[in-house]
């Protein structure tokens, strides 16, 4: 039995696959050759303190699940919390089961099922990129994704759900297999989900939780596939170097490396937060779609 009373669903077990959180980023500054309003960098600097006060948060609500039995749901509940949840400013929603091969190492995680809460970065900032606006953008949607996730957990433990928030900043599993499995989107060549709504413009939160989940939809994303195949903007464009062009298979665990780590969190502190790749990707861009 674990320090709250009850068992965790899982415990990860590949111990190739730990949690390392990117505290380097908690320390950019913005770059720029104007003089920065102070008013931005209040708002950038608000952004990045919440941020890492929600994914503190997030850690908590594991907590207070203690009587929370119940797993049966309907379609009318899950109507319901779709409603709820875009009223909220969620843009895209999915569901699949846990997928224990991508759970983070040693990490204990509460609930069986995965709901995926996905939003989307708008195009007017990401396609400054690297740019203040476009790292701004960044992390307001780290928070507020952040924000809206504790909030919709905290919601299903009121209803008797056993559930478990996990922040954009970071969950204790690998998001982008989890939105590929509830067909939400494929796995981009660098190893972003990309989606037919916003390419990659969108971050990822999890909510774990022991209520009953619809069967995802089924979509035909081979066209998207197929695309992203033959494109590769985002090796070619990678600003630092970081994607690889032929990813990284591992023997003993199925974890597919696409970038090399270093250098993508060296760019991100240099270039502004970076995310270049979100804007050379043709998919992001809304006037292809």
């Amino acid at each position: 039995m674990s320090e709250l009373g009850i068992e965790p669903t899982y415990i990860g077990k590949n111990e190739s696959l730990k949690f390392i959180v990117p505290t380097e980023l908690f320390r950019m500054k913005l770059q720029s050759d104007d003089k920065i309003d102070r008013e931005i960098s209040k708002k950038y600097s608000k952004y990045i303190q919440d941020t890492f006060n929600g994914f503190q948060e997030a850690r908590k609500t594991k907590y207070g699940n203690e009587n929370n039995n119940k797993t049966e749901t309907t379609s009318e509940f899950w109507q319901n919390f779709e409603k709820k949840s875009k009223e909220l400013g969620v843009d895209l929603i999915g569901y699949t089961p846990i997928i224990e091969d991508f759970v983070f190492y040693n990490l204990k995680v509460f609930g069986r099922n995965a709901i995926i809460l996905g939003m989307e970065m708008e195009w007017d900032e990401i396609k400054t990129a690297p740019s203040i606006n476009c790292s701004i953008e960044a992390f307001r949607v780290y928070y507020e994704l952040g924000e809206i996730t504790i909030q919709l957990t905290e919601y299903l433990k009121e209803l008797g759900y056993k559930s478990e928030a996990h922040h954009p900043f970071g969950g204790k599993f690998l998001f982008p297999p989890h939105a590929v499995a509830a067909r939400l989107g494929i796995k981009g060549r660098n190893g972003l989900v990309i989606t037919p709504e916003f390419g990659p413009r969108q971050r990822w939160a999890i909510i774990s939780t022991d209520a009953e989940i619809p069967t995802p939809i089924k979509k035909d994303l081979k066209w998207l596939e197929d695309y992203c195949k033959e494109c590769g903007a985002c090796i070619r464009g990678c600003k630092g170097g970081a994607a690889y062009e032929t990813p990284i298979y591992h023997d003993d665990s199925p974890v597919i490396t696409h970038i090399d780590r270093s250098k993508c969190i060296e760019s991100l502190i240099n270039n502004n937060y970076c995310s270049y790749c979100l804007k050379i990707c043709p998919q992001g861009n809304p006037k292809n779609n």
